[in-house]
């Protein structure tokens, strides 16, 4: 089946958008690479980031001349309450600090409760002797209410009108459990954000919306999640993404309404991925930034907004999830 050609819908004039599901383990680094051709989309390659070094070489070299959109499934951004403890202004203040000796004790998750602090808040490294490993030495060191209260606004639990709800995302700090994030966020943290935002990338939505970010030749990182974009794309109802044959039937219904948005799978890729990408094809950490891809796509050509909210907390310290509606989150309990 080929994509029809159908006119271009260039909300954002974005040539590139590729999407990776970051991961601590370098086999779970998998990233997903669609260009704009001259009837809509086509996704060339889904394939291992391989090395790092490389891979950012590979992004500022499509950045010289053309608008490229990264989608990064990590958190990028930290609690709007901890910027105040810490001591630092925003996140882009943050990412300059991080670079200074006095700030590598950051990237050190602490293996004991008297370790944390504002400038080492990552807890724990492991889960210890039974009991030995409570999440109130977390929520106390850093002065919070709750365990909820180290949740970003956009990491809280959603009820949107349209689509099943989500629980509460892993708060970045807690470092404990299958759902943590936080050591995959350090991890690229480290080795994209940080050296990328000194070769020039943007980082949205610190660096401004996606219209500022996109207006010249450039690299924009953006946070994503893959979870809030399958309804985006398809019936969900019956899709288990950790059961390669249920991404095989949700892939053949997601390719048959791409093709009716003028989005392609090259043939190469298709022939790869049409059994509900094996083991030697990324599984569900492939499908997600092949997941990811495609959500970008549809914001790019202006079916999903941004959603982004103009508060100062969002704009400046926590950052957004893109695409995700601000009135789908439950408000906290008081």
């Amino acid at each position: 089946m080929t994509s029809q050609a159908l006119p271009q819908s260039k909300k954002y004039p974005v040539s590139h958008i590729w999407h990776t599901d970051w991961s601590l383990s370098a086999k779970g680094r998998w990233v997903a690479k669609a260009s704009r051709r001259d009837t809509g989309w086509q996704i060339h390659a889904i394939e291992p980031v391989g090395m790092l070094h490389q891979f950012r070489q590979s992004l500022a070299s499509h950045g010289k001349q053309d608008v490229l959109w990264l989608g990064l499934d990590m958190p990028i951004g930290f609690l709007d309450t901890w910027y105040d403890g810490a001591n630092v202004k925003d996140f882009m203040s943050l990412l300059r600090l991080l670079e200074s000796d006095e700030w590598q004790d950051f990237f050190d998750v602490c293996q004991s409760p008297g370790e944390i602090r504002h400038t080492r808040p990552f807890y724990p490294q492991s889960s210890g002797i039974k009991d030995s490993v409570k999440r109130g030495h977390l929520i106390d060191a850093l002065g919070l209410p709750d365990f909820d209260a180290l949740h970003r606004r956009c990491e809280r639990a959603t009820n949107p009108k349209d689509g099943p709800p989500r629980n509460a995302a892993c708060p970045s700090f807690w470092t404990l459990g299958a759902s943590q994030v936080g050591k995959g966020m350090l991890h690229g943290l480290k080795n994209l954000i940080i050296p990328g935002h000194a070769d020039g990338f943007n980082i949205w939505p610190f660096s401004g919306n996606l219209e500022t970010c996109s207006k010249s030749p450039g690299v924009t990182l953006i946070e994503t999640y893959p979870g809030e974009i399958y309804g985006w794309l398809s019936d969900t109802s019956e899709l288990t993404k950790s059961i390669q044959g249920s991404r095989k039937e949700f892939l053949q219904k997601l390719r048959d309404n791409a093709s009716t948005k003028g989005i392609k799978i090259s043939p190469a890729v298709w022939a790869d991925i049409k059994d509900g990408f094996g083991p030697d094809h990324g599984k569900d950490d492939a499908f997600d930034a092949l997941i990811g891809v495609m959500g970008l796509i549809e914001i790019a050509d202006g079916r999903h907004p941004e959603h982004l909210p103009r508060t100062p907390s969002v704009l400046e310290r926590e950052g957004w999830i893109v695409g995700l509606d601000p009135n789908d989150i439950k408000p906290r309990k008081s």
